[in-house]
């Protein structure tokens, strides 16, 4: 048997066996066993990461998660890496059991975040790791802060004909939201559903909404989460639906500007010094071509399509996810 697929079964066990316990009592899952976690003061909050089994004399990655997540969504993933780096992975503000967004916050602030947490823990030239809202994040710090980085690593960032590169489908997600809110502004939040099926999830809404969202039980959301995804792992089940039971979310639209304002990155690539690996989700031909032209204007960047892979790439297709970006960092 080659040692790939040792370590998938090996894997695969220890997913069962971390579970049991959780699947018994319909509690959250623990971090994985050698894994740790901290706190750090940075940018004015208490920012919270977890770190993999420790590798300090290896090349150190640090991991920022999209809209909702938490850092232990990236868990499958950094279980395939953590013999080869040292790797951390951020509860971004608001998300896990970092501290909540403030008034003062704007679409500058996760980006200061990133900065400061690199700075703080005293990471010379990590690897820089994000999803979604989290890619935009990097490919900003990229941008803006070119010495901090050795490399940029970009899971499914918007790269279509939105406004600051956003795509079309994020376009809609915000205004979807938008919607929702202001539908509760006039006709109060909507009520918890009483069936597990009706169960949904969103990134944006009124405080008591997105409360009622934390008060879902934790067997409910990850029965959602294997309907929704049947790709997945169980364990990245678990720590969705952990996620969504802490995502504190943007109680106002002022406060929803620090993430959606994150997200329009403007010109970033092409202002991006060091190298640089976007991962695409499956798309048609179309939206293929509207993406290699917006990453032609980076100086040192390759773009992949996951074929078959959604937004969630790294758990609709964590093979291919690996094998892209780990030989993208062997070239290092």
């Amino acid at each position: 048997m080659s040692k790939r697929g040792s370590i998938l079964i090996y894997l695969q066990v220890f997913c069962v066996l971390l579970l049991l316990p959780s699947l018994a009592t319909a509690q959250p899952a623990d971090k994985p066993t050698g894994w740790s976690d901290g706190y750090v003061y940075a940018n004015g909050i208490r920012m919270h990461y977890y770190q993999a089994v420790p590798a300090p004399e290896k090349p150190t990655i640090v991991m920022f998660h999209g809209v909702t997540d938490n850092g232990l969504c990236w868990s499958t993933l950094t279980w395939e890496l953590q013999d080869d780096y040292n790797i951390f992975m951020v509860d971004t503000r608001g998300h896990g059991l970092s501290d909540p967004f403030t008034t003062a916050d704007d679409g500058d602030t996760l980006v200061k975040d990133v900065v400061a947490f690199v700075d703080e823990m005293g990471f010379e030239k990590p690897i820089l790791m994000g999803h979604s809202m989290g890619a935009a994040t990097v490919m900003r710090v990229g941008a803006e802060y070119p010495e901090l980085a050795e490399a940029i690593v970009m899971l499914d960032p918007g790269l279509g004909r939105g406004p600051g590169g956003q795509d079309d489908d994020e376009d809609q997600e915000q205004v979807n939201d938008e919607e929702t809110e202001e539908r509760e502004e006039r006709d109060g939040p909507p009520s918890p559903p009483q069936n597990p099926d009706q169960l949904s999830v969103s990134m944006f809404g009124s405080p008591e909404s997105l409360v009622a969202q934390n008060n879902y039980s934790f067997e409910d959301l990850v029965a959602l989460c294997q309907r929704q995804n049947s790709k997945w792992a169980m364990m990245d089940c678990h720590y969705w639906a952990l996620s969504k039971k802490q995502y504190h979310g943007a109680y106002s639209s002022q406060k929803w500007q620090a993430m959606s304002g994150t997200m329009r990155t403007g010109n970033s690539l092409a202002e991006i010094q060091v190298p640089s690996l976007i991962l695409k989700a499956d798309a048609s031909q179309q939206d293929r071509e509207t993406h290699k032209e917006a990453v032609s204007v980076m100086q040192d960047g390759e773009l992949v399509h996951i074929d078959g892979a959604g937004h969630n790439l790294h758990h609709d297709e964590l093979r291919r996810t690996v094998e892209e970006v780990t030989a993208f960092l062997s070239d290092l």
